[in-house]
């Protein structure tokens, strides 16, 4: 099922508008977020992020350093996501 053209919208707009905080680029322009399911019944929206897996054997700092974006990336966009759907649970996978 194809997605209502006011969500896409409002989808894009929000991650025109969420800035990743060390480059202070959007998340549309970084291609932080690989896809947003939109599912209306149950008002519920999950987030796939686009981030690549860190091992903290192989590099402890990248390891810590993409953690605490991701964290950062998360808590930002969600309350973004929260201001166009108020009321909704916000999930990331």
């Amino acid at each position: 099922m194809e997605l209502q053209m006011d969500v896409r919208e409002k989808f894009d707009a929000i991650l025109a508008r969420v800035k990743e905080p060390q480059s202070e680029l959007s998340l549309a322009e970084l291609g932080l977020i690989k896809k947003m399911t939109y599912y209306k019944t149950d008002k519920t929206i999950v987030v796939y992020m686009n981030f690549a897996t860190q091992s903290p054997v192989s590099c402890p700092a990248c390891f810590i350093t993409t953690d605490m974006m991701k964290d950062s990336v998360e808590r930002d966009l969600r309350e973004a996501i929260l201001v166009d759907f108020p009321g909704w649970t916000v999930s990331f996978s």
